[in-house]
């Protein structure tokens, strides 16, 4: 059989040097079920043996993609097995997936006993069966296949199926038990054979299909209401003799639109004669501006373009491809995956990845092997230029993995990535499990430290040096996966007590702060331990700096902060000195709001220390934005200054806060102690608009001012 495939990437991958690959090539896979949530695309499918004659089917597979071409096996996520009321091992057919409350629920038709339901809290399961019977069995006949549920706007749950008939039923709220009886729609649309995809666009009720056997195309009809009735519109894509059955599934995804059908391109390409060996395609959907869908080629004339670019600076599992053909994937463990059936000239092929600036890196590859053999690194081609080459030696056993490290030349920019494998031919050279490159690329951490356990807010935080930001401290969620344009992080650049150039004093405090779902930059070198910093003295333009760094993250696709900050969302805070290096920088129009600790500026500036910056009263009329002076009471050496800018502060919103602590705060304290309230209360009233934080300053009786201990004063415009 090997053999065979072998000859088929001589002979019949020519064709697929311009044409649309095929979706998934390691697995003949079917009946595409794919699903947005977040980021990510969750594609699942059913899964046709590699020796199927006919329909042999015992699992649903899954595979993610952040960017439509590059695909991540996670292996079969559930199977005929997880039904323990059926005993037959065959009839795994096309499932459909849906999210609702934090649970998943797999609709999976069992071809002759209707359709079944599992449920998982996670997309990669484990699924299990809650009702240990059938949600839908007309036991009167076969047609009880291919369901497609939709949650419609008002939370109201549907499910279509049905071959050759169609049917539907209301679901309830659970989503594992029947609202409504099994209806049989007797306005079928016209060419309705099998494969119903429901759902709902900009208003209008879609219902696309696999059209009338054989061959099958992709037609779809429309409606004003759930229940139709409905009208055909044509054609998602004609019927054409290169294809035989088929079964929509369509999305948005990133502000596009694809659709996703199968075929039986990947067989071909190595066996001309029909068998049941199917494989998922994807291709580019458009709509019309009345909502009717623009007719799309056949798979292999059109072209899914990458929707970003792929991190190649990370541990990459070795099953995420774009195109592996001849390569086969496995389960090792529970849920580990491998790729096995590595043979000599055959190839993983990830598109679209972006190198940053050009250097060089170090590459990790991670396999086991007994024959041994070369993964030859190419970039743009399969005989591209070699970027490096991990020759990966026998580890004694093909189950026991070693890690084998290469450097990679310089290389910048985006590129098309092939993982081309050498060696003897005939043999299985090494099973690979994940490879990665390293180095220190810009705006990655080469230090870390988790404070104080991550502090208290609801995003345990860290506290990091950042590659490429010199002299600065970087402190920001540990698990960044909740936070993106909808959910954004703001900023708060800091500048630290003495103008040291190290938060050493205020890592705590800073650290609390970001578990609240900040992005804090601090002026300054990593605090290793809490001890003095007796360096240079930092300098305003770092302030500026940081905000500079936090705009670039949020465009620049490399970053782990991609898209995830708002950059409309500044505070511009500091302790002391760093309070005065605020002041200097007020100017900024991106800062959003001010907070002042323990500071102000001089009424008398010839006592202070040399090298800090001295702006004179004037300054105040450059502060442009909401403002609030946290002091530590009268015997804070800074206490005079601080509210003599705050008396003189009229245009904006300005509030004071006295805490009887003297000038050196609470920030030692134990995440940050009392400053720590009216500060975070501050920046969520301010740069996230929470209106609840808000009352610790607003109202006669401010929260605030019933803390144990707090003075408060406030102009005018605070409670506007």
């Amino acid at each position: 059989m090997k053999r065979n495939i072998l000859a088929g990437l001589a002979l019949g991958l020519a064709g697929f040097s311009w044409a649309q690959q095929p979706t998934i090539s390691t697995k003949y896979t079917a009946d595409p079920a794919p699903y947005v949530h977040g980021d990510t695309i969750y594609l699942y499918t059913t899964h046709d043996e590699d020796d199927a004659e006919n329909f042999k089917m015992y699992d649903w597979l899954l595979y993610t993609s952040t960017d439509m071409v590059n695909w991540q096996d996670h292996g079969a996520v559930a199977s005929l097995d997880d039904f323990k009321w059926y005993d037959g091992k065959n009839g795994a057919w096309a499932e459909c997936v849906v999210e609702r409350n934090g649970k998943w629920y797999m609709y999976c038709p069992i071809h002759g006993h209707g359709i079944g339901v599992l449920v998982a809290d996670s997309p990669y399961g484990p699924f299990k069966d809650p009702i240990g019977k059938p949600l839908v069995w007309q036991k009167e006949h076969w047609n009880d296949i291919d369901p497609s549920v939709f949650i419609d706007d008002d939370g109201q749950a549907y499910m279509y199926w049905g071959n050759p008939k169609l049917y539907c039923a209301l679901l309830n709220e659970d989503m594992i038990s029947l609202k409504s009886d099994a209806m049989q729609l007797h306005d079928v649309p016209e060419h309705y054979q099998e494969g119903p995809w429901f759902y709902k666009r900009n208003g209008k009720y879609y219902l696309a299909y696999a059209s009338t056997c054989c061959p099958e195309g992709l037609g779809y009809a429309m409606s004003d209401n759930a229940l139709g009735p409905w009208t055909f519109k044509g054609y998602v894509m004609a019927p054409t003799p290169r294809t035989r059955g088929n079964h929509p599934g369509i999305i948005d995804y990133r502000g596009k639109s694809f659709g996703f059908g199968l075929n039986y391109d990947l067989k071909n390409i190595s066996i001309k004669e029909h068998k049941e060996r199917r494989n998922v395609g994807a291709f580019p959907l458009s709509y019309n501006a009345d909502g009717t869908i623009v007719e799309s080629p056949y798979f292999q004339d059109v072209k899914v373009e990458p929707i970003g670019t792929f991190n190649p600076f990370r541990k990459v599992e070795a099953e995420t491809m774009a195109w592996g053909y001849g390569l086969k994937t496995v389960k090792r463990g529970i849920e580990d995956i491998i790729v096995t059936d590595v043979n000599d000239g055959e190839y993983i092929l990830l598109k679209n990845v972006d190198f940053g600036n050009k250097m060089a890196h170090k590459l990790i590859v991670s396999a086991a092997s007994t024959v041994g053999g070369k993964a030859e690194f190419h970039i743009d081609g399969v005989k591209g230029k070699i970027i490096g080459t991990a020759t990966i030696k026998s580890t004694g056993g093909d189950d026991k993995y070693k890690e084998f490290q290469t450097s990679i030349a310089a290389v910048g920019g985006v590129h098309d990535l092939y993982i081309v494998f050498r060696g003897a031919k005939g043999k299985n050279l090494f099973n690979l499990d994940w490879w990665k490159m390293t180095g220190i690329p810009a705006n990655y951490a080469t230090l870390e430290k988790v404070v104080e356990d991550g502090g208290t807010g609801k995003y345990p935080a860290v506290m990091q040096e950042i590659s490429g930001l010199e002299a600065h401290t970087v402190f920001m969620p540990k698990d960044l996966s909740q936070f993106n344009e909808q959910n954004p992080l703001p900023v708060l650049v800091w500048g630290n007590g003495a103008c040291t150039n190290s938060p050493w004093e205020h890592f705590k405090f800073l650290n609390e702060i970001a578990s609240h779902g900040y992005l804090v930059i601090a002026t300054g070198y990593f605090p290793k331990e809490e001890k003095p910093y007796n360096g240079e003295m930092s300098k305003p333009e770092q302030q500026i700096e940081s905000i500079d760094w936090a705009i670039a993250q949020n465009s620049n696709k490399l970053s782990p902060l991609y898209g995830k900050i708002n950059t409309k969302a500044i505070c511009a805070s500091g302790m002391s000195c760093g309070g005065l290096q605020t002041l200097y920088n007020c100017a900024d129009k991106r800062i959003s709001t001010y907070m002042i600790c323990n500071s102000g500026l001089f009424i008398d500036p010839s006592i202070a220390m040399p090298n800090m910056p001295m702006p004179g009263k004037d300054q105040l009329k450059s502060v442009h934005a909401p403002i609030i002076y946290i002091l530590g009471g009268e015997t804070d050496i800074a206490y005079n200054n601080g509210m003599d800018d705050f008396h003189r502060i009229k245009d904006v919103p300005a509030f004071a806060a006295n805490y009887p602590v003297g000038h050196g705060g609470t920030y030692r304290q134990p995440h940050g102690g009392e400053f720590r309230f009216p500060a975070v209360a501050w920046l969520n009233w301010q740069l996230k608009g929470d209106q609840e934080a808000a009352k610790m300053f607003k109202g006669e009786k401010c929260g605030l001012s019933q803390r144990k201990d707090w003075k408060i004063e406030k102009n005018q415009l605070i409670d506007k």
